[in-house]
């Protein structure tokens, strides 16, 4: 992929232009890899470690839950 860093000015409508045309040519997992990437971030900048530890705990479990009851 092309590399490229633009500059525009805040109301150029030319940015949303090539923000769209830039997101509709990369493939689902490069979307996937780069929001995965960016959760991240948020979650070490804003210190949500923890936070995030305990959501991945509850869904796991509510993921065991429902598998239980659909294989009955």
């Amino acid at each position: 992929m092309d590399k490229r860093i633009k500059k525009y000015n805040l109301n150029d409508p030319a940015q949303y232009e090539d923000d769209v045309e830039y997101w509709s040519k990369i493939s689902p997992e490069e979307k996937l890899s780069i929001t995965q990437d960016l959760r991240e971030q948020h979650i070490k900048l804003f210190n949500k470690q923890k936070l995030y530890d305990e959501s991945r705990k509850a869904i796991r479990t509510h993921y065991k839950i429902v598998s239980l009851k659909s294989k009955q």
